[in-house]
């Protein structure tokens, strides 16, 4: 994932949208955040003057639309939102420890979801992969203090 400096500002004009400083507001809220955040959280990073939860609520469902941001739930079962980097499917890895997400622009599903399609009957029309982890910087923490195995490839394993 890009550092928040180089990442991208979508266009809220060219989707059709006035360019308001909510809008504005949100999008760096989550621009500059690598994690996902609550509408809360979202909302009280916002800059003075912000509007109310309901525009927050109602903004981050038309940039869902858009491929701007994602809704992810959390293990605590709490929607959060993460700014998207991509237009075109895509997945997140999420650090455990710290929450620290990225994103993975690579799927490498298409194989498997037709063997599956094939045993079920079902025709897929979609799906969604959170992928969990360690950071890079939480796995060094961990590495202090409790060692993994190795691979088969030769890389440490955490656990």
């Amino acid at each position: 994932m890009a550092d928040s400096a180089s990442k991208s500002t979508p266009s809220l004009r060219a989707a059709g949208l006035r360019q308001t400083p909510q809008r504005e507001g949100i999008l760096r809220v989550l621009r500059d955040s690598n994690r996902p955040l609550t509408v809360e959280e979202i909302w009280e990073r916002m800059p003075e003057g912000r509007s109310g939860l309901p525009t927050v609520y109602r903004n981050l469902e038309r940039f869902m639309r858009e491929g701007w941001a994602e809704s992810i739930l959390g293990s605590d079962q709490v929607m959060r939102f993460i700014r998207c980097d991509s237009l075109h499917h895509h997945h997140h890895l999420q650090c455990e420890r710290c929450g620290h997400t990225a994103e993975v622009d690579a799927c490498g599903l298409d194989d498997s979801l037709r063997n599956l399609e094939a045993l079920s009957g079902f025709q897929i029309t979609r799906h969604e992969l959170l992928l969990f982890g360690l950071c890079g910087s939480c796995r060094l923490e961990a590495g202090a203090g409790a060692k993994g195995h190795r691979s088969k490839a030769g890389r440490e394993i955490h656990r």
